[in-house]
């Protein structure tokens, strides 16, 4: 009897000892593969952080070069609105300069007579302040022409063909025209340069 016993408890325990060691492989494999989840899940979350904050990145940078190109416009542009407040400034002035200003009007219409061609000027136009020495500058041409008064003008003429077409030549709007070329000139440049460098900041 107590053989038998002894017989039973032995197969007992190898049975519990075989349960025991495939539970304990079981488990094994049940947290091998949790790490596994855990590892892949944790890889993931890593390349989605770093993908956000290369991305932050990305748009940190876009807003700075952004921003630095506005500034970059801003500081064109007063600098240009500087320098023309300046040049109407000294062109409001010139009138009070007798001398100077009768040689700059002349200047002008002998452009817009040239433009014109002067066997083809039928009559000139001037502001009324500017008619007595325009019709001077007519008469020293040999010029045998009407000079018109025009409250339209200022600080220049206008000369008008046989044909009706005109010049028109005056000191305001060849500084517009001026004004609009540098400043399309100005943004061509800093297009053309592209966005500030600088070194890149650290990851």
């Amino acid at each position: 009897m107590s053989d038998l016993s002894a017989l039973l408890e032995r197969e007992a325990s190898a049975e519990i000892e075989a349960i025991l060691t495939e539970a304990r492989e079981r488990a094994a494999a049940v947290v091998a593969e949790a790490q596994a989840e855990a590892e892949q899940l944790l890889a993931q979350r890593r390349r989605t952080a770093e993908a956000q904050r290369d991305a932050a990145l990305v748009r940190a940078r876009s807003a700075a070069q952004l921003e630095a190109s506005a500034l970059r416009l801003q500081a064109q542009h007063a600098a240009l609105e500087g320098v023309f407040a300046t040049a109407r400034e000294r062109m409001g002035a010139l009138a009070g300069d007798a001398k100077a200003y009768r040689s700059v009007l002349g200047s002008l219409l002998q452009e817009a007579v040239d433009d014109v061609g002067a066997d083809e000027v039928a009559h000139v136009a001037a502001a009324p302040a500017d008619v007595a020495i325009v019709r001077a500058w007519v008469k020293a041409a040999g010029l045998e022409v009407a000079v018109e008064p025009d409250d339209t003008l200022a600080l220049g003429v206008r000369v008008v063909s046989r044909r009706r077409s005109a010049v028109e030549n005056t000191l305001g709007a060849r500084l517009a025209n001026l004004e609009g070329e540098l400043a399309a000139e100005v943004s061509r440049a800093l297009f053309a340069a592209g966005p500030a460098t600088g070194s890149a900041p650290e990851d």
